[in-house]
């Protein structure tokens, strides 16, 4: 019987199951997110956490999660990341996939990296902007000043018999 058994099996066997979680596991600490399924979420999210929550700063601990995370740049990411104040792991449900309908959720490491400011900018040169773009309205095109960049209106033709073929999916039994 399967009663009280806390590990989820995801459908794999062992090796496969664990080879699985840690390429997730280094994908979230290389990019800071992963898309996947809503069951393999759940499982990566309580690995990360478990993962967070072991840290210790000692050489032997750092080699455990050279062996987890396989490369130094990764462990340095993972030893930057546990020593911010905020940190731990949330899941955002995306959506359903489109070719078999399974939900799938994004892994996120919260605060995971730091948002860059944008530079305010000067109320003489706002209105330059304002004035330039008014006058070029009836033209049709916008200049903005500073950057040099110009966009037109071009009218494209259109094809009106343009026929799209629709495929169906195929599975692996090639049905």
């Amino acid at each position: 019987m399967y009663k009280r058994i806390k590990i989820k099996k995801l459908g794999r066997k062992k090796a496969h199951r664990e080879a699985l979680m840690m390429n997730q596991l280094r994908g979230l600490f290389e990019f800071g997110y992963v898309k996947t399924t809503s069951p393999k979420a759940n499982v990566l999210k309580s690995r990360a956490e478990a993962l967070i929550a072991k840290y210790s700063g000692d050489l032997t601990f750092r080699r455990k999660i050279g062996d987890i995370l396989g490369t130094k740049e990764l462990v340095e990411a993972y030893m930057k990341y546990v020593k911010k104040e905020l940190k731990g792991v949330k899941i955002i449900k995306v959506g359903f996939r489109s070719g078999d309908m399974g939900e799938v959720s994004r892994v996120e490491l919260i605060n995971f990296k730091e948002k860059k400011t944008k530079k305010k900018v000067d109320s003489k040169e706002e209105k330059d902007k304002k004035e330039v773009s008014k006058e070029d309205k009836k033209e049709g095109r916008k200049v903005i000043i500073g950057k040099k960049v110009e966009k037109q209106n071009i009218k494209v033709p259109v094809a009106k018999n343009l026929k799209v073929s629709r495929q169906r999916a195929k599975s692996r039994s090639g049905l």
